[in-house]
């Protein structure tokens, strides 16, 4: 399923898109002209990684010309193609060499225009599937933990990466616990937050850095965000609000990680849509890997397929008579990462203690892999564009 940006106030533009590609494109229209500029709100998106971003007629010119560049600088995988109202053969040719692949007139009702937007995208496609790893380096990241089962670890793996990424850069990485009526993030985090999602939700403003106030800091330099503590309130939440708060909080940071709760929940198919990773968790016993195996299949029949999926065994070394080639093999999956039982990831849960920061050993180890998967701390490219980050704010 490909990802397609629109970077328009046009709905009608969009409406045309999506009657036309209906469920086989993620299409995702994004503006504002009031309290952000346009083409910051076009680099944000680009951080989910799509395949495709169409910049429409009513972009002035000029940020159109600096979205393009940037895009062409900042997101190689990503084809941008400019909408306009009448054709220029200079002002195509001036897009095209600042990183455009194409250029056309914006007629959404149009079959020829439509077939345009086939073609470009198609080369997207092409362009966006020999893009390099894109681990590789920094960029703004959306990592979702997902498990169909609960107890499989989904909390101590996102507690433990989040605080792992936030060892690398303290300020930039939230954690939002979107177990709405479980979540305990806070609580293996040893913090006691005096806001929550619903604070954000029903705030008066949807403006991404009022929302921080809302956040909760960890000494790492952490941001955590939790569910209501109320188990009544989450009936309140609306999905649409729910979408639009996490959209707003997730331009914020340039690495976000969302714990979810069990199964697929409305909350986690909000934190999905926005998603550029999916982190699975399994643990070794047969109906843990059997759902997992699931839950692929029906994210493959709704249309999920455009995040990275990424498998982790947790309580890797259980003897229970399955390999790592046993899950593969059932899941359909290389198993990216393994982490071990111990008695201590229990311990440091109840202490509020991650574990990434209580031991020195193997399990440690295992987290810090994870984290620096997503932020490689020896790529000198990730940290200009962080220092570029940061001073963009």
């Amino acid at each position: 399923m490909s990802g397609v940006t629109l970077l328009t106030a046009n709905v009608s533009l969009e409406s045309a898109l999506a009657s036309h590609y209906g469920k086989s494109v993620a299409l995702r229209r994004v503006w504002s002209d009031q309290w952000r500029d346009p083409a910051e709100v076009a680099m944000d998106a680009c951080g989910a990684n799509p395949e495709l971003l169409i910049l429409g007629s009513d972009l002035p010119a000029d940020i159109a010309r600096g979205v393009v560049a940037d895009v062409d600088r900042r997101y190689r995988s990503t084809t941008s193609v400019v909408l306009v109202t009448v054709a220029d053969v200079e002002d195509t040719v001036e897009l095209m060499r600042l990183g455009a692949r194409d250029v056309l007139v914006e007629k959404p009702a149009d079959e020829g225009f439509l077939d345009s937007v086939d073609t470009v995208l198609e080369l997207a496609r092409d362009r966006h599937g020999r893009a390099a790893d894109p681990g590789a380096g920094l960029r703004r990241r959306i990592i979702t933990v997902v498990s169909p089962k609960g107890g499989s670890g989904k909390t101590t793996i996102a507690t433990n990466l989040s605080v792992g990424l936030a060892h690398r850069m303290p300020k930039q990485v939230m954690l939002l616990d979107l177990d709405l009526q479980f979540g305990d993030c806070a609580a293996a985090l040893g913090l006691k937050p005096e806001h929550s999602l619903l604070n954000a939700i029903k705030s008066a403003t949807h403006e991404r850095s009022a929302l921080k106030v809302f956040l909760t800091s960890h000494p790492s330099g952490l941001a955590l965000l939790p569910p209501p503590d109320d188990l009544v309130a989450v009936d309140e939440i609306d999905g649409d609000e729910l979408k639009q708060t996490v959209a707003a909080l997730t331009e914020e940071f340039p690495f976000v990680v969302i714990d979810t709760g069990g199964g697929i929940d409305a909350a986690a198919l909000a934190a999905m849509d926005l998603s550029t990773d999916l982190l699975m968790v399994t643990t070794t016993d047969v109906p843990a890997i059997t759902s997992v195996r699931r839950q692929i299949e029906i994210l493959d029949q709704v249309g999920y397929t455009s995040q990275r999926r990424i498998l982790v065994l947790n309580r890797s070394n259980a003897k229970v008579g399955l390999s790592v080639k046993d899950v593969e093999e059932t899941i359909g999956m290389e198993v990216k990462f393994q982490i071990p039982s111990t008695r201590m990831i229990p311990v440091s849960t109840n202490e509020g203690t991650p574990a990434i920061e209580k031991d020195a050993g193997n399990v440690a180890r295992k987290f810090e892999e994870i984290a620096a998967y997503f932020a490689p701390s020896e790529d000198r490219g990730s940290r200009s564009l962080l220092r570029a980050l940061r001073k963009d704010r």
